[in-house]
């Protein structure tokens, strides 16, 4: 942890902002590796181990044994030969999964008009992999997760951060009640993540991600796995019992109007996001491929062209959530 990061944390206790003052123990040339952080407020001692701040206090027994499952889990992957080279890699690993995660960021970098020096929050950081790119792009990044484990939790951040080429913040918090700071982010990145909230906390976990946006700051939800209304998956948590992951399923609209509820304004990235204000940025859009290049560069070209591009995405993006129910589900909100 750097000092810089005492502006953007809250009390997990009293909620007052940027009240900690930090004791280092222990330094390298990176940051403070162990210490503590001490409320001016209400007087709180919370530690640093290992470069990260630990401001989990008094979670629910679901989010302890959700972190202990997470420690589970870290062993099943160490069995299946996970190790720092192939975590350094991600998310450029060819399993489905990861292709899907890889796919969101691509959807994200392409999306969004990052500028250096802005700040984002990567909740539910796990490995850390987001936190590295986002990291590259420039942006002040911190990384906020319910467990330090390695391979599962944020000790994994260190084999990103070794080679000093990036850094990054990492925070033990809880996505529903984060100790962070009011309207000190200027976006929200989660990947896989809203659903390990129950009902309730999903709306809590929204006011909460719009209290510490700045005004005109967004939420990039990716990859969030999806019930459908012709094919219901009625308990996504027997999946992962195992690993007591907390996970939940919830309908299309079931996001769309916890994040209303907030106050955010929604988008949808490749379908109506550009006109409902949400920028594309100055990156390079790909180029179509396949035997119908010259029919799709003709229509990107005339305006006409451009609406029916829009229009078939509607219709796909729909067909795929209400028909054959086959996609995660990505939403961009933005804070007014």
């Amino acid at each position: 942890m750097r000092e810089s990061l005492l502006q953007v944390l809250r009390c997990p206790r009293c909620h007052a902002g940027a009240s900690f003052a930090v004791e280092a123990h222990e330094r390298d040339a990176r940051e403070i590796r162990k210490g503590l952080v001490r409320c001016r407020e209400c007087g709180l001692d919370r530690s640093i181990e290992g470069g990260i701040v630990d401001l989990l206090y008094e979670p629910p027994d679901f989010v302890v044994r959700e972190a202990a499952g997470l420690g589970r889990f870290a062993e099943v992957m160490r069995a299946d030969g996970w190790d720092r080279d192939r975590i350094l890699a991600l998310p450029h690993v060819h399993l489905e999964y990861w292709n899907e995660q890889a796919r969101a960021m691509r959807q994200v970098l392409v999306t969004q008009d990052f500028r250096a020096g802005e700040r984002i929050l990567d909740l539910g950081a796990n490995t850390c992999w987001a936190s590295n790119i986002l990291a590259r792009e420039g942006l002040e990044v911190v990384a906020l997760d319910i467990a330090a484990t390695e391979l599962q939790g944020l000790r994994t951040a260190d084999y990103f951060l070794a080679g000093g080429e990036v850094y990054f913040e990492r925070v033990l918090s809880v996505m529903f009640a984060p100790a962070l700071a009011d309207a000190s982010f200027d976006y929200v990145f989660c990947c896989e993540t809203m659903h390990h909230n129950h009902p309730e906390n999903l709306r809590v976990t929204m006011r909460e991600l719009h209290r510490i946006l700045r005004p005109g700051g967004r939420l990039l939800m990716v990859s969030e796995p999806l019930r459908f209304p012709l094919r219901l998956k009625r308990d996504h948590a027997a999946e992962v019992a195992e690993f007591e992951g907390h996970e939940h399923v919830y309908f299309l609209h079931q996001y769309w109007r916890a994040a209303r509820g907030a106050g955010f304004r929604v988008g949808f990235p490749g379908v109506w996001a550009t006109a409902d204000g949400l920028r594309r940025g100055d990156r390079e859009v790909p180029p179509p491929r396949g035997h119908l290049v010259p029919l799709k560069t003709f229509l990107r070209r005339h305006a006409a062209g451009r609406w029916v591009i829009r229009a078939y995405r509607i219709a796909y993006y729909w067909w795929k959530h209400l028909i054959i129910g086959d996609a995660s589900f990505d939403m961009f909100c933005e804070k007014s």
